[in-house]
């Protein structure tokens, strides 16, 4: 698996599309990239399957509320 990815996502909270860059070479991670166009923070969480050598990225809003 190499280690160094460009991905294209939308933004959850306006649909614009971003490319992020992705280092899989410190393992899983959780952090927050702005929108360039809405300004809002995007959630992404990071994992790396090494069963099945795949990568999953999850974006969402980090908005929703938990009761």
């Amino acid at each position: 698996m190499k280690d160094q990815y460009t991905q294209r996502i939308s933004c959850p909270h306006c649909g614009h599309h971003i490319h992020v860059s992705l280092d899989a070479s410190d393992g899983d991670q959780d952090y927050y990239e702005d929108c360039a166009a809405c300004c809002n923070p995007i959630h992404l969480n990071m994992h790396i399957d090494y069963a099945h050598n795949k990568l999953e990225l999850h974006v969402d809003s980090d908005d929703e509320q938990i009761f």
